[in-house]
């Protein structure tokens, strides 16, 4: 099975090489993120990971009416959480995603170079500053938060940039300017991959002082986030860079736990409440059934907080 998905992003990463190619003998401009080319990575993206997630591309927008634009890959719990066409008079329908709903945010770019680099991470952390309600360390399923540990959380964005391949400057100094820049960066701020195809990809490390200092991959969710984290590279001569990155989005999607309780509040009409009560209260109420107030009297061997 290990082989098989291993050779199957291969395959994908030559089917990605191939249609960059020809994208490049049809374009002016070289190191822009082609729209056929976003279309192709994030289709191919969507056939790699498990069919409860949903692949496309729109708006980010978070409950304070902020928006990080247009994003290229944005990978969306449709199960949980709606996504809202957004007509406009001259341009197609966006869709604006709220960013409760979202696991992985991704920007494309034909080439990477200096500017592409820049301009991608750029947009990344503006979708990692969004705001987006913490979801607590032990969280189990989307609607239930039964253990409230602070000591960690379950929904940190995972933000990931890929290109096609290397422009004129050279990618271990690109390597050098992924990591000063993340360096100025709150930890869940921090762009968390780098995918090049035909070159290598980059991501996070830390020692688990717990484990013998075994080198074990940043999840930035519970015991990472109380140590320093380190970049790791792996140079495409040793794994394919879309599987590198393929292992590192399915390991975050296996762990991550979102939350859509207060959906509907949080997004719903701003202002005062239009909702009006009677002036005289006690005329106007349906009092609760004998038989729940016969139950409430009843002693409970649930222990409830106050």
């Amino acid at each position: 099975m290990s082989a098989a998905f291993s050779r199957r992003c291969t395959l994908g990463e030559e089917n990605l090489k191939r249609q960059l190619a020809h994208e490049r003998d049809m374009a002016v401009d070289n190191f822009d993120s082609g729209v056929p080319f976003e279309g192709a990575v994030r289709e191919e993206i969507g056939r790699l990971i498990p069919q409860r997630y949903t692949t496309t591309s729109g708006v980010l927008v978070d409950r304070n009416g902020f928006s990080s634009g247009q994003c290229d890959i944005v990978i969306f719990n449709g199960l949980w959480f709606s996504a809202v066409n957004a007509p406009t008079q001259l341009l197609p329908a966006r869709l604006l995603i709220p960013i409760e709903g979202v696991y992985a945010v991704g920007e494309v770019k034909q080439r990477l170079s200096r500017k592409t680099l820049d301009d991608g991470m750029e947009k990344l952390v503006m979708c990692q500053r969004l705001h987006r309600p913490p979801t607590f360390a032990n969280r189990l399923v989307e609607n239930r938060e039964s253990d409230p540990c602070p000591h960690g959380l379950t929904n940190p964005l995972f933000t990931f940039l890929i290109a096609g391949g290397i422009g004129p400057s050279d990618f271990q100094s690109l390597i050098r300017r992924f990591y000063e820049t993340n360096k100025k960066l709150k930890r869940l701020e921090v762009v968390r991959f780098l995918c090049v195809l035909g070159a290598g990809a980059v991501s996070w490390i830390f020692f688990d002082s717990l484990r013998n200092n075994e080198i074990r991959p940043a999840l930035f969710m519970r015991d990472d986030l109380f140590h320093s984290i380190h970049p790791g590279f792996a140079p495409c001569e040793k794994r394919p860079p879309l599987f590198s990155l393929m292992q590192a989005l399915q390991l975050h999607l296996f762990h991550s736990v979102l939350a859509p309780e207060d959906l509907a509040t949080a997004y719903g009409t701003r202002g005062p409440h239009r909702i009006v009560v009677p002036a005289q209260k006690k005329r106007f109420a349906l009092p609760p059934d004998e038989e729940w107030l016969k139950r409430l009297r009843q002693p409970c061997k649930a222990r409830h907080e106050e």
